[in-house]
């Protein structure tokens, strides 16, 4: 009895690790992980910033390639024409936290929700556009999280690829492992426009999902 205890405590243990962690798996909050076959969406996490951010831009730019990006609020507030031009050039744009802390999933559900709605007013003055998408920091889901989110009327966006452009600099291995999930067809790519490894990479995944016919949708029109 003990040792079955035992398993079925082991079992609730790892599912709620899985649902905390993995954001594919909708177990806490329902998101959206794909935008159909056939298609491809790129996101961009972390900016606006100052400096690689134009440089995004600017190969989006020159492929006709609109993106999605999800603003941290303090980022946001200093780089106001910034945000400006991403808006103003048709890509999407979500909210990311104010702060992006470590410690955001952490929090009790008023401050989820200050720093939710710290963001977007900050976002929706900027662009005169309604914000409704949402990307928790990290990934990480919990049941406060949903809550907000569904009292926020937000909805939760997830991805299919997850490049770890933050974990390496090197700029095949990245391709490599993000190629390997375009065939899989696993179509919301997870970028950070503030990695100097994401910028070295952008054009040639462009240019190969190009290759392989895919349309790139943002997460407004997908």
């Amino acid at each position: 009895m003990t040792f079955l205890f035992g398993i079925i405590l082991f079992l609730i243990f790892s599912y709620f690790v899985i649902g905390v962690f993995d954001i594919r798996q909708n177990i806490f909050v329902k998101s959206i992980n794909s935008v159909g076959k056939g298609n491809i969406c790129l996101t961009f996490d972390d900016g606006p910033d100052p400096i690689m951010t134009p440089k995004i831009l600017e190969i989006l730019s020159r492929h006709g390639v609109k993106g999605t990006f999800f603003l941290i609020g303090e980022n946001v507030l200093s780089n106001q024409e910034l945000v400006k031009q991403i808006s103003d050039e048709g890509h999407s744009i979500g909210n990311h936290t104010y702060y992006h802390n470590a410690t955001f999933s952490m929090s009790c559900k008023n401050k989820i929700t200050e720093e939710i709605k710290k963001t977007n007013q900050l976002l929706e003055q900027i662009t005169s556009k309604k914000i409704i998408f949402f990307r928790p920091p990290f990934g990480i889901t919990n049941p406060n999280i949903n809550i907000v989110l569904k009292k926020l009327h937000l909805k939760s966006i997830g991805w299919g690829i997850r490049s770890l452009d933050t974990v390496t600099n090197d700029s095949i291995k990245l391709y490599n492992k993000v190629k390997k999930g375009i065939d899989k067809g696993e179509s919301i790519i997870l970028f950070h426009d503030r990695c100097e490894s994401t910028l070295s990479i952008l054009e040639n995944i462009i240019i190969y999902c190009h290759e392989k016919g895919l349309k790139f949708k943002t997460i407004n029109n997908a």
